[in-house]
Protein backbone atom coordinates (compact mmCIF):
# COMPACT_ATOMS: atom_id res chain seq x y z
CA UNK A 1 0.00 0.00 0.00
CA UNK A 2 0.95 3.56 -1.11
CA UNK A 3 -0.54 5.93 1.05
CA UNK A 4 0.87 8.61 2.75
CA UNK A 5 -0.62 12.16 4.99
CA UNK A 6 1.69 15.02 5.96
CA UNK A 7 0.17 18.32 7.61
CA UNK A 8 2.84 21.35 7.40
CA UNK A 9 4.27 24.29 6.14
CA UNK A 10 4.71 25.43 2.55
CA UNK A 11 8.77 26.32 2.53
CA UNK A 12 7.84 28.77 -1.00
CA UNK A 13 5.32 30.56 -2.48
CA UNK A 14 3.83 28.28 -5.36
CA UNK A 15 4.38 28.47 -9.09
CA UNK A 16 1.83 27.37 -11.05
CA UNK A 17 3.59 25.50 -14.48
CA UNK A 18 1.61 25.49 -18.02
CA UNK A 19 1.85 22.60 -19.80
CA UNK A 20 -0.17 23.95 -22.67
CA UNK A 21 -3.16 21.88 -23.49
CA UNK A 22 -5.11 22.96 -20.23
CA UNK A 23 -2.53 20.69 -18.45
CA UNK A 24 -0.79 22.69 -15.04
CA UNK A 25 1.82 21.37 -12.44
CA UNK A 26 3.37 22.56 -9.35
CA UNK A 27 5.98 21.56 -7.34
CA UNK A 28 6.73 22.63 -3.76
CA UNK A 29 7.90 21.63 -0.39
CA UNK A 30 6.08 21.24 2.25
CA UNK A 31 7.88 21.26 6.08
CA UNK A 32 6.67 18.64 8.28
CA UNK A 33 7.66 19.59 12.45
CA UNK A 34 9.41 16.88 14.18
CA UNK A 35 8.56 16.13 18.08
CA UNK A 36 10.54 19.12 20.11
CA UNK A 37 13.78 17.79 21.37
CA UNK A 38 14.55 17.50 25.00
CA UNK A 39 15.91 20.99 24.86
CA UNK A 40 12.76 22.72 23.55
CA UNK A 41 13.61 23.37 19.75
CA UNK A 42 11.78 21.25 16.91
CA UNK A 43 13.27 19.89 13.81
CA UNK A 44 11.35 19.37 10.45
CA UNK A 45 11.33 16.96 7.58
CA UNK A 46 11.12 18.76 4.04
CA UNK A 47 8.59 16.60 1.79
CA UNK A 48 9.06 17.19 -1.89
CA UNK A 49 5.85 17.34 -3.41
CA UNK A 50 3.77 17.60 -6.63
CA UNK A 51 0.59 18.75 -7.89
CA UNK A 52 -1.49 18.13 -10.96
CA UNK A 53 -4.43 20.16 -12.76
CA UNK A 54 -7.14 21.62 -10.23
CA UNK A 55 -5.22 20.66 -7.22
CA UNK A 56 -2.13 22.56 -8.44
CA UNK A 57 -4.41 25.62 -9.28
CA UNK A 58 -6.20 25.72 -5.84
CA UNK A 59 -2.57 25.71 -4.14
CA UNK A 60 -1.33 28.51 -6.45
CA UNK A 61 -4.57 30.18 -5.63
CA UNK A 62 -5.09 30.33 -2.16
CA UNK A 63 -1.93 29.13 -0.74
CA UNK A 64 1.61 31.18 -0.36
CA UNK A 65 4.88 30.36 1.95
CA UNK A 66 4.03 30.01 5.43
CA UNK A 67 0.35 28.51 4.96
CA UNK A 68 -0.63 25.35 7.09
CA UNK A 69 -1.77 22.61 4.72
CA UNK A 70 -2.83 19.04 4.82
CA UNK A 71 -1.65 16.73 1.95
CA UNK A 72 -2.85 13.28 1.04
CA UNK A 73 -1.24 11.12 -1.55
CA UNK A 74 1.34 8.90 -2.59
CA UNK A 75 5.15 8.73 -2.86
CA UNK A 76 6.66 8.17 -6.14
CA UNK A 77 10.34 8.00 -7.43
CA UNK A 78 11.35 8.63 -11.01
CA UNK A 79 14.97 9.96 -12.48
CA UNK A 80 16.56 12.21 -15.11
CA UNK A 81 19.08 12.77 -16.79
CA UNK A 82 20.63 16.55 -17.09
CA UNK A 83 22.56 18.34 -19.83
CA UNK A 84 26.16 16.37 -18.89
CA UNK A 85 23.80 13.01 -19.02
CA UNK A 86 23.88 12.96 -15.11
CA UNK A 87 21.71 10.90 -14.05
CA UNK A 88 19.16 12.63 -11.05
CA UNK A 89 16.73 10.41 -8.79
CA UNK A 90 13.86 12.38 -7.01
CA UNK A 91 11.51 10.83 -4.40
CA UNK A 92 8.43 13.08 -3.76
CA UNK A 93 4.85 13.00 -2.58
CA UNK A 94 2.47 13.27 -5.39
CA UNK A 95 -0.61 14.99 -4.40
CA UNK A 96 -4.26 13.64 -4.74
CA UNK A 97 -5.88 15.29 -2.02
CA UNK A 98 -5.62 18.71 0.30
CA UNK A 99 -6.96 20.88 2.68
CA UNK A 100 -5.99 24.70 3.78
CA UNK A 101 -5.84 24.65 7.13
CA UNK A 102 -4.60 28.23 8.37
CA UNK A 103 -3.10 31.42 6.45
CA UNK A 104 0.41 32.44 8.36
CA UNK A 105 -0.77 35.76 7.32
CA UNK A 106 -3.98 35.21 9.98
CA UNK A 107 -2.16 33.37 11.98
CA UNK A 108 0.14 36.49 12.50
CA UNK A 109 -2.43 38.67 13.27
CA UNK A 110 -4.09 36.68 15.89
CA UNK A 111 -6.67 35.86 13.89
CA UNK A 112 -8.12 32.29 15.14
CA UNK A 113 -9.99 30.34 12.88
CA UNK A 114 -12.08 27.36 14.11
Amino acid sequence: MNSVDFIGRLTKDVVLKDLGEGRFVTNNTLAVRRSFRKDGTAEADFIPFVAWGKRAELLEEFCSKGDLIALSGKMQSRSYKREAEETRYVVEMVVEELEFLQKKALEKSGFKQS
